[in-house]
């Protein structure tokens, strides 16, 4: 296995679900999420993470791409951290109430997600999800160390660490939502004692990048580098590669990326390493795959040589849109075939460390190249 260089590393992390739907059950027209959104619901009144919770006191609320790409990042930071799944509800619940999940949110002094300011983040890039989650997690796990306790209200935990005029009850109104959204995030089970969960608008990717889909035919983004659009051989195949490339810009990160999206890496001893993937969050090639293909339910391994024996094996000259295309046997790295411009084959990869998810061309001609594809749709 070639590490660093090309992806297809071995992770630590569980494959989290994240629910896509086709509706939202009893929501207006315009309700509904936009592609990538998704509608985060909280549990019943009752009893939630341990807790008595009044429905109305609670709030419930829909994220567009960017925000659910936020989300994810605080609790992939958590995760790599250490950090339980209700120290991440906690994070989540602080993020919404300070900024709506938003990175660049401003009110004076006060900056990013969490409304750092002072000496006490003057090291942190506040605009930067994963910087300034992992700030959180360090005072959170400094001031409140038995944060994970049921009998510490999750509002207190907020409270601790933010120091707000406000009080806890601003974060205390996001409990059960936070709750039900670290639940989905972390590890892909509902919420204690409830059924509050995440609806999710298919087809479009649930990346910070808005991907143009009509019916099976998709209009490449800015980001891809190139202009067009792609027409896929069926609507799953087009869930696929707007997957995929709603991701474009993300950071390469070794064993990063899961069924939920990007991760938080792992150590290689070498190239990885010297790139920081272990403490940053984003996808290897295989988690990518891992990723994209999970939005059609469909549950790949996760190392590319074995998605290279997964589904049907065919010529490459018989390859169609969402075929796999591998280097190396066993492979050492995997790709998405996105089909032709111009005659021109590209496709969209997680090529290797201190790179990101972006839109190439298919290389033929590098050594290694497998002649055929896999077909996992």
């Amino acid at each position: 296995m070639v590490k660093g260089l090309l992806g297809g590393a071995a992770a630590l992390f569980s494959l989290l679900l994240l629910v896509a739907l086709l509706s939202a059950g009893a929501q207006d027209a315009e309700a509904t999420p936009p592609r990538g959104g998704c509608t985060v619901t909280t549990p019943p009144a009752g009893q939630t993470d341990g807790q008595t919770t009044a429905s109305g006191d609670q709030v419930e609320a829909t994220l567009n791409a960017d925000q659910m790409a936020v989300a994810r990042t605080i609790v992939a930071v958590g995760k790599g951290l250490g950090v339980t799944r209700r120290g991440t509800a906690i994070a989540l619940a602080t993020a919404m109430q300070e900024s709506t999940l938003d990175p660049n949110a401003v009110s004076g002094r006060s900056l990013g997600l969490f409304q750092q300011q002072g000496e006490l983040y003057a090291g942190v890039n506040r605009t930067d999800p994963a910087d300034t989650a992992r700030a959180f997690y360090e005072q959170l796990l400094k001031r409140v160390p038995n944060y994970d306790d049921p009998a510490v209200a999750l509002a207190d935990g907020a409270q601790t660490v933010q120091a707000s005029g406000a009080g806890a009850s601003w974060y205390a109104r996001w409990h059960g939502w936070a709750t039900a959204l670290a639940a989905q995030l972390y590890d892909g089970t509902p919420a204690q004692g409830g059924t509050g969960g995440i609806v999710c608008a298919p087809g479009g990717g649930s990346g910070p990048i808005r991907i143009m889909v009509s019916g099976t035919t998709i209009t490449l983004p800015a980001e891809a580098g190139i202009l067009g659009t792609l027409t896929m051989p069926n609507e799953r195949v087009t869930t696929v590669v707007a997957s995929a490339l709603s991701y474009l810009g993300t950071r390469y990160s070794w064993g990063g990326g899961n069924a939920a999206g990007p991760t938080v890496g792992i150590r290689d001893g070498g190239v990885a390493d010297a790139h920081g993937d272990f403490e940053n969050v984003g996808f290897d090639c295989s988690g990518l795959m891992v990723y994209a293909f999970a939005q059609i339910g469909v549950t790949l391994p996760r190392v590319s040589q074995d998605q290279q024996q997964f589904g049907r094996s065919l010529p490459w000259e018989q390859a169609q849109p969402g075929d796999m295309l591998f280097w190396g046997r066993p492979a050492t790295h995997v790709a998405l075939y996105l089909g032709t411009l111009n005659g021109v084959h590209y496709m969209v990869e997680a090529p290797q460390s201190g790179d990101v998810v972006k839109v190439s061309l298919v290389r033929t001609r590098v050594a290694g190249f497998d002649s055929s594809v896999v077909r996992a749709w």
